[in-house]
């Protein structure tokens, strides 16, 4: 990723932060900003909703044209509903927020822990092995250790997210769910490199770059 799409990324979680968190602090439920922050969610939410349908479709066997139509009247099923709706949605702005950070982790988790069972490879043995195509066997186990860790990163996550929304306020949560998100995440990736490092000394390790981009390629592969 180039310096300037990284700059943009960045600048884009920012705002995104900055908003959700503000309205989620507004107490009007007709505030600009609470409705910038509902189209945020809504519009991305709604298209992932239509490009699962569509790509559920085309594992079924559904021709194209079928396809496109049923996916251009979902989504426009999906905007009705929400017009509908829209003041309903905005009064609870803080229920969709919630929704969408426990779908976002729960699937994360997800990721992570399908792939300790059977007979699957743990998802950061794969990554590592597009780096390293020979490594040892305490090196695998290490990588499976990881993948359990974040697997129970996630898991972490949504526990919290629920106790702090039932029990504390919604500026508190939302300080949690939208502030400190990334920031916890990025920590995660810290304290896995240095405990690496500590625990693996004598392997040549990868470096947190590395780990990502080695994770993309090897979803372009599959």
């Amino acid at each position: 990723m180039s310096s300037l799409k990284t700059l943009l990324v960045i600048a884009f979680i920012i705002i995104y932060v900055t908003l959700s968190h503000v309205a989620l602090s507004v107490h009007d439920a007709h505030r600009i900003w609470r409705q910038i922050a509902m189209l945020m969610l809504l519009v991305p939410m709604s298209s992932i909703a239509c490009w699962g349908a569509v790509t559920l479709l085309k594992q079924l066997g559904v021709g194209k044209i079928a396809r496109l139509v049923f996916g251009v009247l979902m989504a426009i099923s999906l905007a009705y509903v929400v017009l509908i709706c829209w003041s309903v949605l905005l009064a609870r702005l803080d229920l969709i927020y919630l929704t969408e950070h426990i779908a976002a982790n729960s699937m994360l988790c997800w990721f992570f822990a399908h792939t300790l069972f059977g007979d699957r490879a743990p998802i950061i043995t794969t990554v590592a092995r597009t780096i390293h195509a020979d490594m040892p066997a305490s090196i695998e186990r290490y990588t499976r250790q990881v993948t359990i860790a974040w697997a129970l990163f996630f898991v972490t996550q949504v526990v919290l997210s629920l106790l702090i929304f039932a029990f504390a306020s919604i500026e508190t949560w939302s300080l949690f769910a939208n502030v400190l998100n990334w920031p916890l995440v990025i920590l995660m990736f810290v304290v896995e490199y240095a405990c690496r490092k500590r625990v693996n000394r004598d392997f040549p390790h990868a470096t947190i770059k590395q780990s990502i981009d080695a994770y993309f390629n090897n979803s372009r592969k599959a």
